[in-house]
């Protein structure tokens, strides 16, 4: 049986406990204003998020480490840590996005064919492994996009990608001999299994997990193009 993501259970467990307080409010056991207190942690979320796709894509770490940032930002300006607001905060969190975008450019030719890394901070990633053992990937996307063709590579068996999308999109496509899973934790986002299922049952496997807010994921079967 598929486990359920760990972030899905803290979500779980955090509405369960804020319907507890509601509850221990109605009947006048505690006092504690249920829309002030979501009102100043909200951004607890984005942290989890964050740290959640940190977890499944840790070697596509800075769109994840970014938005986990950004969480932990806002988290300080409703907690009056930081002096003057959070909005002086912004312009520097910006410019280490930029560094950062950099950064995994520079990290682009280093890739493993058989373990595909991509990062897209406010641009476009393109991967075209031609391996004949792929074992995997990370993507992770924050404002952009990645392209995956794994159309000319080969599977033994199995192998998995992780995939962790904000307020971008990531396109997948696969051989029609493979045989997709896809699995996740969609919030105000989701994924397409666009894949046709192939009659051999000892096809290869391709499991996707996905992690999504306010983005995308889409797997599709297509025709293997020319090397």
């Amino acid at each position: 049986m598929e486990r359920r993501p760990a972030t899905q259970a803290l979500i779980g467990t955090a509405i369960m406990v804020i319907g507890a307080i509601a509850l221990l409010n109605q009947l006048d056991v505690v006092d504690v204003s249920i829309g002030r207190l979501l009102a100043t942690w909200w951004p607890a979320v984005i942290i989890v998020l964050g740290v959640a796709g940190l977890a499944a894509a840790p070697r596509a770490w800075p769109a994840p480490l970014a938005v986990a940032a950004a969480g932990g930002v806002l988290l300080a300006g409703n907690l009056g840590v930081v002096d003057g607001g959070v909005w002086p905060l912004i312009w520097p969190v910006a410019i280490i996005l930029v560094g950062l975008s950099f950064l995994t450019r520079a990290a682009s030719s280093r890739t493993d064919e058989r373990y595909v890394t991509a990062t897209a901070i406010w641009w476009g990633a393109q991967r075209r492994p031609l391996t004949q053992d792929f074992r995997g990937a990370q993507l992770s996307v924050l404002m952009g996009g990645v392209d995956l063709d794994l159309r000319n590579a080969q599977i033994v068996e199995r192998a998995e990608i992780r995939a962790f999308a904000m307020w971008g999109g990531i396109d997948v496509k696969v051989p029609h001999s493979w045989r997709v899973e896809i699995v996740g934790l969609p919030l105000l986002g989701g994924w397409e299994n666009r894949t046709t299922v192939p009659s051999d049952p000892e096809a290869p496997v391709l499991v996707v997990r996905v992690i999504t807010l306010m983005g995308g994921v889409d797997v599709k079967s297509k025709a293997p193009a020319n090397a």
